[in-house]
């Protein structure tokens, strides 16, 4: 399996579109510079963004086929790929996948052999961001399986944590827009040109 390398927009926004609706389960996709080979199971993954879906039901398929279509377009505009898929779940202590984190995945995974599956522990989140407030999974043999906490690396080490801990305390998350936003008002652009601009500047 291809490792996994976390950008800094992909893990802050993840993080922030959590913090924006705390008490709600949030889910969302990540995308990945599209690789020259067609080859999978080598070298690295360099998941650059994040775009948040949902925080108001995640199992809506009509809305979630819309968004997947949007998003899609967005990444042959961009030369990029739909490469991994997170969620927060609403319970503080549960961090498992569940029938809709799996189905989701699975669906990425079938156009993308090296997608990633990341689930945010409500329990490690922290405005400051001391230590990282996820679990991954990557499929192997048809089955999503938990990596070592050690194979996971960030596209600028701690920059990452530092950057994401600076927005959150800032409270950026207030400014996030997520696909049910954009839903709600087309003018809320769920790419988020904002948040990337700060998150540019605190690096």
């Amino acid at each position: 399996m291809a490792d996994i390398v976390i950008g800094v927009r992909a893990y802050s926004k993840m993080l922030l579109h959590a913090m924006k609706y705390p008490h709600q389960a949030v889910n969302g996709v990540f995308l990945a510079e599209k690789r020259k080979s067609k080859e999978h199971g080598s070298g690295s993954v360099n998941i650059i963004d994040g775009i948040p879906l949902f925080h108001l039901n995640l199992n809506l398929t009509p809305m979630l086929e819309v968004a997947m279509v949007q998003i899609e377009q967005y990444c042959k505009e961009q030369g990029l790929v739909i490469a991994g898929y997170y969620q927060a779940n609403e319970h503080i202590k549960d961090c498992s996948p569940n029938f809709i984190a799996n189905r989701i995945a699975d669906k990425i995974y079938e156009n993308f052999p090296d997608a990633c599956l990341i689930m945010v522990d409500n329990q490690k989140l922290s405005l400051d961001c001391d230590e990282v407030a996820f679990h991954l999974y990557q499929c192997n043999d048809g089955k999503w399986k938990l990596k070592d906490k050690n194979s996971i690396h960030f596209e600028q080490g701690h920059k990452a944590l530092s950057a994401t801990a600076a927005m959150l305390h800032s409270k950026m998350y207030r400014k996030l827009n997520d696909f049910d936003n954009h839903l709600d008002n087309i003018g809320f652009d769920w790419t988020n040109p904002l948040i990337n601009e700060e998150i540019d500047r605190c690096l």
